[in-house]
């Protein structure tokens, strides 16, 4: 189901600061991210050497959000998971055009068209971690990568199941993970009232934009992990204010630009947001962002 459709059915039930997926496995809080802003990121990352860092963030990444959201049945169905359930959560949401699992004895190849992220940069090892962590808990072993062919359109990964257990990485249990994921109504903006004014637009591809530039929507276990892992999180105010530099008209005020800030933050589900001026200096709280 489309991600339009999808809102308008309430499968994807928005609330101020709140994103809740239900057409996943397990109904589940989402986050929006800029797109070209993490594009930017991992590229800056990968220009500096750190593609083994990147790659270890998204094998964390879908480790955690795989162990938390997989029934036990499919990892009996690997395949099928891939290939079905997998592929259509990934276009619904709009982060990749499609995807192709096949095996062969132990080797895994995957084809991609139009990844989030890639599609922007070109190279992109946070992806590559990403299918590794998705791997590691479907076949329960250690995965090694054999030939990556990453392009903007189209990517082809070529992997090996390791005969070697793998160990999984600790995380939190079911029913507070379940119980964090809850839905919780306050009061501001939605994601359903953003698409209503025009702040937020979807077209007729399923893709989603503040602007002109794409949003793309995912566990925001990410940004948890990017932030603990500390690597050049000192780009990430530059990149930020290049990306905005461009989109907010330089007459606007400071009032307007504070309530924009807010009004994104809530829609794009990463919590409820205070802004406080005084005496010069700007306050701002954010509850619900550490609840993911």
């Amino acid at each position: 189901m489309r991600l339009s459709e999808s809102l308008k059915k309430n499968i994807m039930e928005s609330s101020a600061g709140r994103v809740l997926n239900k057409f996943k496995i397990k109904a589940r809080r989402d986050a929006f991210f800029f797109e070209d802003i993490l594009a930017e990121y991992v590229k800056e990352c990968e220009d500096a050497g750190y593609e083994n860092e990147l790659q270890e963030i998204g094998k964390k990444w879908m480790n955690l959000v795989i162990q938390q959201t997989l029934p036990s049945v499919f990892k009996k169905t690997p395949m099928f998971f891939l290939n079905n359930i997998l592929k259509k959560l990934w276009t619904n949401l709009g982060l990749i055009d499609d995807i192709k699992a096949t095996k062969d004895r132990n080797i895994i190849k995957i084809d991609t068209k139009n990844e989030a992220l890639t599609r922007s940069i070109g190279k992109n090892t946070l992806i590559i971690g990403s299918y590794i962590g998705i791997l590691n808990v479907l076949f329960g072993s250690e995965v090694k990568v054999l030939k990556i062919t990453q392009t903007k359109k189209q990517c082809e990964y070529f992997f090996r199941i390791e005969n070697k257990p793998y160990q999984y990485i600790r995380c939190k249990e079911k029913d507070l993970y379940n119980k964090l994921n809850e839905r919780k109504d306050s009061e501001g903006y939605t994601l359903r009232d953003a698409l209503k004014k025009g702040i937020i637009q979807l077209d007729q591809d399923n893709k989603i934009f503040f602007r002109g530039k794409r949003l793309i929507v995912g566990e925001p276990t990410l940004s948890h992990l990017i932030s603990n892992s500390g690597i050049m999180i000192e780009k990430l105010p530059f990149i930020s204010y290049n990306y905005f530099n461009s989109l907010v008209k330089k007459d606007t005020s400071n009032e307007e630009k504070l309530f924009l800030i807010k009004v994104l933050i809530q829609v794009m589900g990463w919590g409820n947001m205070k802004i406080i001026e005084s005496g010069g200096s700007i306050n701002i709280s954010i509850k619900g962002i550490k609840e993911s």
